[in-house]
């Protein structure tokens, strides 16, 4: 009989759809070779989506899951062309919906189809869905035999659209890891993982954030599940309302990392940080751009900031930003953009804490 997993009836047999991520990958370790790739073929989006799956085989599975969400969006596409081309008055806002879902995949597909270089591993496709806002999981590297793993958490106005955006994010973080040490071999992770809010007005909630932490805190368990040899160093890094996401996929059960970074944060749903269920030993970090704009979010919303010395998380430094004229108080949006600029000293930082060495 096969397992369902909501209202759709699972066409592979024995799928753990409520099972941990743990039960996940015994259950696919039992599995033969020719059992497998069964299962890739005959249910990719399922495959694809499962914390406990190996990386090579989600990436597997999502790639012939990408290919034909490719293929409809086109068709959607050109359908809708030719309709507007026999009929008078505006283009559906849809159209252009799919216009840029197109343009957004194309990137994807350049960036996971491209050939691994001296100082790029190649790339797997951990998590896609068009569902909701979008969903892209894509690894730097593969973070099932890599020493260092670094899951980057993107948020506010994120989605499948700004993909590209956040690789580049990611991909300066690689480039920065490689700089510093030839020596060891880090995954870098682009998490598109949850329905970011798209507005200040929705980020003021914590309900993204809550259903965030819950994917975020089920994918790090994926990856210790997965885990090739011995234990590698895994960093969370929570971007604004990503970092709010990070706090809450903590506040509940273990978020098993070594290291969380929260930069440029609103507040991580907490007011000290010993009420993150963090392992012993675990490093907390945060940084906030003195120009960064989100310095004015009050604490009723996220609660304290992290920068704030009564949270307990060790502040390290960021370049200032852009000024700006906010209140007259040199303040800007720009500034809450910077952290990932070459040769900043966020940059650098966060290299050195990926690498298990802390802030300069």
């Amino acid at each position: 009989m096969a397992v369902e997993s909501g209202d759709r009836a699972d066409p592979v047999d024995g799928i753990p759809v409520n099972g941990s991520p743990a039960d996940v990958a015994r259950w696919w370790r039992e599995r033969s070779a020719e059992e497998r790739e069964s299962a890739i073929s005959a249910d990719p989006a399922a495959i694809g989506a499962l914390d406990g799956v190996p990386t090579v085989d989600r990436d597997r599975a999502n790639r012939l899951l990408f290919d034909a969400e490719y293929a409809a969006v086109t068709l959607q596409q050109d359908d809708s062309a030719q309709q507007d081309d026999s009929a008078s008055g505006d283009i559906d806002d849809s159209a252009d919906d799919r216009a840029a879902v197109i343009r957004a995949m194309d990137a994807i597909k350049r960036y996971i189809d491209a050939d691994a270089t001296r100082t790029r591993p190649r790339a797997f496709l951990v998590g896609f869905s068009r569902e909701g806002r979008g969903r892209a999981i894509i690894a730097t590297g593969d973070p099932d035999t890599a020493d260092n793993v670094v899951t980057n958490v993107q948020g506010t106005g994120t989605n499948l659209t700004t993909v590209r955006s956040e690789i580049d994010k990611s991909d300066a973080i690689v480039d920065r890891v490689s700089r510093m040490s030839r020596s060891s071999n880090t995954s870098t992770i682009t998490w598109l993982g949850y329905d970011a809010p798209q507005d200040l007005l929705e980020s003021a909630t914590d309900d993204r954030a809550v259903v965030g932490g819950e994917l975020l805190q089920s994918f790090q368990d994926g990856l210790r599940a997965t885990r090739v040899g011995e234990r590698s160093y895994n960093t969370v890094i929570g971007f604004s309302y990503g970092s709010t996401v990070a706090g809450h996929a903590a506040d509940v059960e273990l978020l098993d990392v070594d290291a969380v970074v929260f930069v440029g944060s609103p507040g991580v749903g907490v007011d000290h940080v010993s009420e993150l269920q963090l392992p012993e030993g675990c490093r907390v970090y945060a940084t906030t751009a003195e120009n960064d704009v989100i310095r004015l979010t009050p604490d009723f919303i996220h609660g304290p900031q992290p920068i704030d010395e009564e949270f307990g998380a060790t502040v390290f430094e960021s370049d200032p930003g852009a000024d700006g004229e906010w209140f007259t108080i040199g303040l800007s949006t720009e500034a809450h953009s910077q952290y990932w600029n070459v040769d900043s000293d966020s940059l650098r930082n966060f290299a050195a804490i990926i690498l298990g060495r802390g802030p300069l």
